[in-house]
């Protein structure tokens, strides 16, 4: 009992923490000029990185978040999961669809244009990143599906390093793209972390079931 209320404890801590820091970045971006210069000189520093062949394979990359390739995915691992693995059914559906909705909110109440000179034509607002939160949430909630069927330590930390590989990889892919700021990406990251916190321990303590 005395474990369980330090975990519990652990991750309420660790739920504010990353709170706290999502609520400061966004604060900034909407009030602080450090924090517009320092996402502007970085998109400059990517847009000057930029080449056609970086362009085209970092175009194809990041569809590895775009909604039409996450959905198909989203709906076959919920297949999966009804099939064998009842109890990670609808946390698995709280982490990705809570953590999209927060993102959608954000984006219409932040309203923050997209930088300029970027490699895909954007229609919507920037702040916090789509793709930074889709690949947290769903990457990171597969990891640790996988995580808790695997017996084998080596297995165990490839999976964990794999899934934070994709989730870098998606992020830069954005940035790269000039799609995105840095605030953008670290936003979406946060949002996605805050939402599969959430949704572990609802399962882990059977909560939602």
């Amino acid at each position: 009992m005395k474990k369980k209320t330090i975990v519990i404890s652990s991750l309420i801590a660790l739920w504010l923490f990353l709170m706290a820091i999502l609520v400061d970045i966004t604060e900034d971006v909407l009030n602080s000029e450090p924090i517009i210069n320092f996402d502007k000189y970085f998109a400059g520093i990517f847009l000057s990185m930029r080449t056609a062949l970086g362009t085209n394979i970092f175009s194809v990359l990041t569809h590895l978040g775009n909604w039409q390739f996450v959905v198909p995915v989203f709906l076959i691992i919920l297949v999966l999961l009804y099939k064998k693995y009842h109890s990670f059914v609808w946390p698995f559906i709280f982490t990705v669809c809570s953590a999209e909705l927060v993102t959608f909110i954000g984006k219409l109440l932040i309203q923050r244009i997209r930088p300029d000179g970027g490699a895909i034509v954007m229609l919507d607002f920037s702040f916090p990143s789509g793709h930074s939160t889709i690949a947290v949430t769903m990457y990171g909630f597969l990891a640790y599906l996988l995580i808790c069927q695997l017996k084998e330590k080596t297995a165990k930390v490839a999976v964990i390093l794999g899934a934070i590989f994709i989730i870098l990889l998606i992020g830069f892919s954005r940035l790269y793209l000039g799609v995105h700021y840095v605030s953008d990406i670290l936003a979406g990251y946060l949002v996605g972390a805050l939402a599969l916190i959430t949704g572990i321990s609802l399962r882990e303590f059977k909560i939602l079931k």
